[in-house]
């Protein structure tokens, strides 16, 4: 999979080459300046990127930038472009609704496919809109919210698997608590939201976390990895989100 991700990208650019030094060579018919061109590029890149990984406010707000970035020749230059991103950020949260479900399921299964030794824990919703804080006691751990604050105290002497799925709000789980037994896995799915995790210093932290569409990820605190130290691996999405990572 990452051989062939890696052909497409690379044929991708190689394309993306040829249409810089043709537009500028003024072979086609509409004239496009140089950072048009590039922009295009990076947006156009966003978008496969997005609609591959089933993230819906990166596929709508790449095509909402790249309806103002060619206003003039569609013919809206009278709505660029705050309409255009205001009906683009209504979209994606009435898309994000209607969707999350089937994209939240699709991108677990996913992140199971790439951890070798998964353990195919069972799936199950655990969100109360009516429980804020909550202590597990459980080696799969499963946190879901929507449009709320939650706070999730994991104190598993067996932790093997968090699936951490947060739309349009956001999530504190602590992990001080627990006990790994050579490797774990933690799964994050976040929309318009954000996590924070508070982990053990001595946990050996292998990050592969796909942030995009405008998504950030910090880290606060040093890790204190040694020989012994377990390895936890950090998979996931991030659209329009931040996370937070915190050695205590």
């Amino acid at each position: 999979m990452r051989n062939r991700n890696g052909i497409f990208w690379g044929l991708f650019m190689l394309l993306s080459a040829g249409i810089l030094i043709v537009s500028q060579l003024h072979l086609i018919t509409y004239t496009f300046s140089f950072w048009t061109v590039v922009a295009t590029i990076f947006l156009v890149a966003i978008l496969i990127q997005s609609l591959v990984n089933y993230v819906i406010p990166g596929t709508v707000f790449s095509l909402a930038f790249l309806a103002i970035l060619y206003a003039k020749p569609l013919g809206i230059m009278a709505i660029v472009p705050w309409t255009v991103l205001g009906a683009a950020l209504l979209i994606s949260i009435g898309l994000s609704f209607i969707f999350h479900p089937f994209i939240s399921k699709r991108r677990f299964k996913n992140m199971r496919r790439y951890h070798h030794g998964w353990h195919n824990p069972r799936m199950q919703a655990r969100f109360d809109h009516n429980v804020d804080v909550e202590t597990i006691d459980e080696p799969d751990v499963n946190v879901s919210v929507r449009m709320g604050n939650s706070i999730r105290y994991v104190t598993s002497d067996d932790f093997r698997e968090a699936n951490i799925d947060v739309s349009m709000g956001n999530a504190k789980v602590y992990f001080e608590n627990v006990t790994v037994h050579d490797t774990a896995t933690i799964n994050i799915n976040i929309s318009l939201g954000g996590v924070d995790l508070y982990v053990p210093k001595n946990w050996n932290i292998i990050q592969k976390i796909d942030n995009n569409s405008m998504s950030g990820m910090s880290e606060v605190g040093i890790p204190e990895v040694t020989d012994d130290s377990p390895n936890v691996t950090i998979h996931g999405y991030t659209s329009l989100s931040g996370l937070k990572i915190t050695y205590i």
